[in-house]
This record gives structure tokens, C-alpha cells and sequence, in this order.
């Protein structure tokens, strides 16, 4: 009696296609393998000798590194400049944020209204993040400077001299003058990001709240800010963390000064390395400088995932 063979019955599986796929992972893994090489070299291997060095004493020049334990983190902890760096990062951070976020939102929502001449505000409005921030420093060092800036000049013009103040050098001026700086120099970047957002927001949107009735403020409430969510964290965790590593426009305009008074973590690292040569203390402070920095950009995704839920 012949066998009949069984409907549906499974093919062999071929296996020639296995060398293939493995081949091709391979060749991806090759290409990869100088930028893994490369962050290797220049940031884990640096990371981590930074932390060893957080718990030895080293002067930068001699061969000997003894292990001092937490020391150092205590020198650290006992640094009342350092604590004091750190809240003029949160205000400079608090600032951009804030103030340079709300200015980039308006500047890229007058732009994206904008029927004529929008090309030439959109490279005005980002030529200031072009600048080199050794540029920018020495552009307001002049405008600000108490006998020659032009800022002073026009105060004294329209008759307020009361206002005129040495800004870049008085402790209760210094700070925010800086953080305006910060803005001016920042908020090309996040108005691009805020531009391309809104450009990308469907206008029938916008036609069917008009429609409806809607005020301006109620297309922005309930049509604008919700599509700019995804746009507004990444603007959002970009500025804050330019605001709390600056270095190069307090480095350029202050130095830190007057005294302390716009001293930054970055700066205040800088100068404990290669000013007074204690490199495990600066190796101390940029580890706690780091985790805050991490653990302030977590608690930020978390926000803003629980805002956008």
C-alpha cells in the first residue's frame, strides 16, 4: 500500500542563511570597533582613573599617589566656596531654563508666524551660538565695563545714572549678569529645536480650534505646548546642563569673581587642579558634581514622562 505524504507537513529548515547573518554581524561589530576604541581610551579609562584618583593625593608632578581614603571628600564637604560654586550653577541652570526657554519658545513662535523675512530672523536669532564663548566673553567684558560700556553709556543718556553699576564686578550684579550672557549666547539652540517642533505641528490643528472659537491662549494650552513635549524635554535637559557646566563665559568675564561670587563647579575644579595642584580633591569634586548632574537629569525624564503621560 503507498504511503501518501501528509498535507502541511514542515520543510527542513535550511541553515545556509546562519554564516551569513553572522558574517554580517561581524562586519558591523569591525566597524564599530574604532569608536569603541576611541570612547574607551578618552572617556571610560578617564572616568575611571578619575574616581581611583578621588581617594589618593597627587600633586600632578610626583610618581608617588598614596591612598588618602574619603579625605579628600571630606576637604570637599568641608569647602564652603565649592557648596557656593554649586548653588550659582543651579542659578545660572535655573535661569537658562527658565527665562532662555521662554525666550526661545517666543522667538521660534513669532518666526514660525512670520510670512515674510523669516530665513533672515532665523540666522539672526542663532548667530550668537556661533560665536566663539572667548568672543562672547570679550564682546560683553567691553559692553558692560563701567566707563566705556555701552550699556552704562545709554543708562546715562535717558537720564538714569542711578542704574549704572559696575556690573561684571559688584557681587549683587555679577551673578545675573553672567546668567544674561548665558541666555544671550544659549537660546539659538533651543529656538531651532522649537522651531522645527512647531513646524511640524499639522495646521489643520490650528484651523479647527479657530473654527471652534478657540483663543490663542487656549490653541497654545491644549494644541502647542502638548505637541512641544518631546521638543521641550530635550530643550529642557540641554539647557539646564549647559547652565550647570558652564565654564568659558565665567572663566572669560569674571574668573570667578568678585571674590567668589560667580564661581561655578567647573571652575572651581579647574582651579583646585591646576591652580593649587590638588588633583585628588578636584578628582573628588567632579565625581560629586557628576552624580548630581545625573541624578538631576533623571529626576527630570521623570518629571517630564509623568507631566506627558
Amino acid at each position: 500500500m503507498a504511503s501518501t505524504p501528509i498535507a502541511g507537513k514542515a520543510k527542513p529548515r535550511s541553515f545556509a542563511s546562519k554564516p551569513r547573518h553572522r558574517r554580517r554581524g561581524l562586519e558591523a561589530y569591525l566597524f564599530l570597533l574604532p569608536a569603541l576604541v576611541l570612547i574607551g581610551v578618552f572617556t571610560l579609562i578617564p572616568f575611571v582613573q578619575g574616581i581611583v584618583l578621588s581617594f589618593q593625593s597627587w600633586d600632578g608632578v610626583s610618581t608617588d599617589t598614596p591612598f588618602v581614603g574619603l579625605d579628600n571628600y571630606l576637604r570637599v564637604f568641608q569647602d564652603n566656596i565649592f557648596w557656593s560654586s554649586m548653588l550659582n550653577a543651579v542659578i545660572f541652570g535655573a535661569v537658562g531654563l527658565v527665562i532662555g526657554g521662554a525666550v526661545s519658545l517666543g522667538m521660534a513662535m513669532a518666526v514660525n508666524k512670520a510670512k515674510r523675512f523669516s530665513a533672515f530672523f532665523r540666522t539672526v536669532y542663532y548667530v550668537p551660538g556661533v560665536f566663539s564663548v572667548v568672543v562672547v566673553g570679550m564682546m560683553f567684558s567691553w559692553l558692560l565695563d563701567p566707563r566705556i560700556g555701552i550699556l552704562n553709556r545709554f543708562l546715562g543718556a535717558i537720564g538714569l545714572d542711578a542704574l549704572q553699576h559696575n556690573w561684571l564686578n559688584e557681587p549683587d550684579t555679577a551673578v545675573w549678569a553672567v546668567a544674561a550672557v548665558f541666555v544671550w549666547y544659549h537660546w539659538g539652540f533651543g529656538f531651532l529645536l522649537f522651531l522645527a517642533g512647531l513646524q511640524d505641528i499639522p495646521k489643520e490643528y490650528y484651523e479647527a480650534a479657530e473654527l471652534d472659537g478657540a483663543s490663542p491662549w487656549a490653541r497654545f494650552r491644549y494644541i502647542t505646548w502638548p505637541d512641544l513635549a518631546p521638543v521641550t524635554t530635550i530643550v529642557s535637559i540641554l539647557t539646564l546642563l549647559g547652565g550647570l557646566k558652564i565654564f568659558g563665559t565665567v572663566l572669560v568675564l569674571t574668573n570667578g569673581g568678585p571674590g567668589y561670587h560667580t564661581e561655578v563647579p567647573t571652575l572651581r575644579i579647574y582651579k583646585e587642579a591646576f591652580q593649587f595642584h590638588r588633583y585628588g580633591s578636584a578628582a573628588a569634586m567632579s565625581v560629586i558634581f557628576g552624580l548630581g548632574l545625573v541624578a538631576l537629569s533623571l529626576f527630570q525624564l521623570w518629571i517630564s514622562r509623568r507631566s506627558n503621560a
